[in-house]
């Protein structure tokens, strides 16, 4: 049976493809927001000095979090907790387990990046610094913040948009994202080929604007060092 490409018939669900992309993207953000800030809380856990009991809980604490998220899958993780956490009473919406799940998958990489960055914390220039009379709170200000900043926006940029184009796993646990909403409407048309290039296209839209950015941030980046 010949095949009839009609691109045009995707007009008719336009507005159904955009409320998709805007809960794709609702859904990517909240995620990044929460893995970067229990990327920070590991991070910070994973790089101090465990000299004292509580440092080496805290060190040990932060490191079994992030080996063991680094070691499950982000679908594994997905679909336990939206299947195995209303058993113990414990009920959370798709969307929001989508968010928590791929925030959890995103953090370890985060903690790592974070890790690595105030590992690598230049001291001769804080000293050289607290030599020329700057407070501490001026020298985490000025000095600590921005390198910190510097050295860990390009590499989390990478793991962003993964947690972007992971957001496709959502439609595992039903929530509406560009994925389902493609397979409803291929329910109605019959027009494969055309509803998945319209999910390219879907993706591309949220993807390249946000990949301009980052290459433009880093091309700063680059600026400011050199």
């Amino acid at each position: 049976m010949e095949y009839s490409f009609d691109f045009g018939a995707m007009w008719e669900y336009r507005w159904v493809f955009a409320k998709s992309i805007w809960l794709t993207v609702e859904l990517s953000v909240l995620a990044i927001i929460l893995g970067t800030v229990l990327g920070v809380i590991m991070g910070a856990g994973r790089a101090i000095e465990p000299r004292s009991w509580l440092m080496r809980s805290v060190w040990g604490a932060s490191t079994v979090y992030v080996y063991l998220q680094l070691a499950i899958p982000a679908l594994v993780l997905l679909v336990w907790m939206y299947y195995c956490l209303p058993l113990m009473g414990i009920h959370i919406s798709g969307f929001w387990t989508a968010v928590i799940a791929l925030g959890t998958n995103l953090s370890p990489f985060a903690a790592e990046i974070f890790r690595s960055s105030l590992r690598n914390m230049p001291r001769g220039e804080m000293q050289a610094a607290s030599a020329m009379g700057y407070t501490p709170v001026q020298i985490f200000l000025y000095f600590s913040v921005p390198h910190f900043v510097r050295n860990s926006i390009p590499p989390l940029m990478g793991q962003y948009y993964t947690t972007l184009k992971m957001s496709s796993l959502a439609s595992v646990i039903g929530v509406f994202e560009i994925i389902n909403t493609a397979q409803e409407v291929i329910n109605q048309t019959y027009k494969t080929i055309e509803v998945y290039t319209m999910v390219a296209l879907c993706y591309a839209i949220v993807v390249i604007p946000f990949a301009i950015l980052a290459k433009r941030y880093e091309d700063r980046v680059f600026v400011v060092r050199n």
